[in-house]
């Protein structure tokens, strides 16, 4: 099997160096590089069907367009684990459209202070204990953006669900005295704040209740942080008196009585994805928290 060309070979069929190839390949502006040398550098790749490699890039862009994506599932959480997978799985194939490949990190605590991925251009935490978080976070020095995650930090990007505005569209189908049903989540602050739509009391954490705690809130409206979580919800609780907070449009598995409020969670991949590109060319100035709905 013949040898694949490499930046090498084009940069002595050039007469040029290794780095001149990867700039002229990459478009790399703000190099002094002549209109001729650049034509016989984009000659010689092609004659000798030259395909920059990973590291050719790099050495252009100064990135490896490489996006840790951190996340943390919990054996208590089905709604909540299964939202996560779909939102990374989003996150990797936006990011894919633009050319940056990603690794996925699942995380636990002990992570936090494990030595750091020195190739990474961007790392998009997803609900990660504060502290934890920030033990990690000091040993990075590239954009971070938080995903359902409150850390009141200005270093960090924020993305989250707006709760507040999908509890309002739950005042209009369950009228205002409504209990929560959510999945427990790492980031305290951040379930904190989704509980808060409720007024004390109302807000159920589906991991500390049992079998007899859902037996009693029939006659009861509720509105329900996930589909799954509505499913097992819907033994104990008659269909008409249920909201679920979804990121999708159509359930075939609930009673068509059951009211969908939508979590519009691919708009908050797409302003993720661009948050981070915007901060790796610090184009414009734009602010650190966003609420998605």
């Amino acid at each position: 099997m013949a040898k694949k060309p490499t930046a090498k070979d084009v940069a002595i069929a050039a007469g040029v160096s290794v780095a001149t190839v990867s700039y002229v390949l990459n478009n790399k502006e703000g190099q002094k590089i002549s209109e001729e040398t650049r034509k016989k550098v984009l000659q010689m790749a092609n004659l000798l069907h030259y395909v920059p490699s990973h590291e050719a890039k790099s050495l252009a862009t100064g990135k490896n367009n490489l996006i840790g994506i951190i996340y943390h599932v919990r054996e208590d959480s089905p709604s909540r684990n299964l939202e996560i997978m779909h939102l990374v799985n989003l996150l990797v194939e936006r990011f894919s459209r633009m050319n940056y490949s990603t690794i996925i990190i699942p995380f636990n605590s002990d992570d936090a202070d494990s030595a750091p991925n020195r190739m990474l251009d961007g790392i998009i935490a997803i609900d990660i204990p504060e502290k934890d978080f920030k033990r990690m976070a000091d040993k990075y020095f590239v954009p971070i953006i938080c995903m359902d995650m409150i850390v009141n930090d200005f270093l960090f990007y924020q993305v989250y669900t707006d709760m507040y505005t999908l509890g309002s569209n739950a005042c209009q189908n369950l009228g205002q005295d409504y209990y929560l049903l959510t999945d427990a989540y790492d980031n305290k602050k951040y379930q904190d704040y989704i509980c808060s739509i409720v007024p004390q009391g109302h807000a159920l954490i589906f991991s500390e209740c049992s079998e007899e705690h859902l037996k009693q809130l029939k006659g009861k409206k509720i509105l329900v942080n996930g589909a799954y979580l509505a499913l097992i919800l819907s033994q104990y609780v008659n269909p008409e008196d249920i909201a679920v907070i979804s990121y999708q449009t159509k359930h075939k598995e609930l009673s068509p009585k059951a009211k969908l409020i939508h979590n519009d969670i691919d708009r908050k991949a797409n302003m993720t994805m661009n948050i981070m590109l915007n901060a790796f060319e610090q184009k414009f100035d734009i602010t650190h928290d966003f609420k998605i709905c």
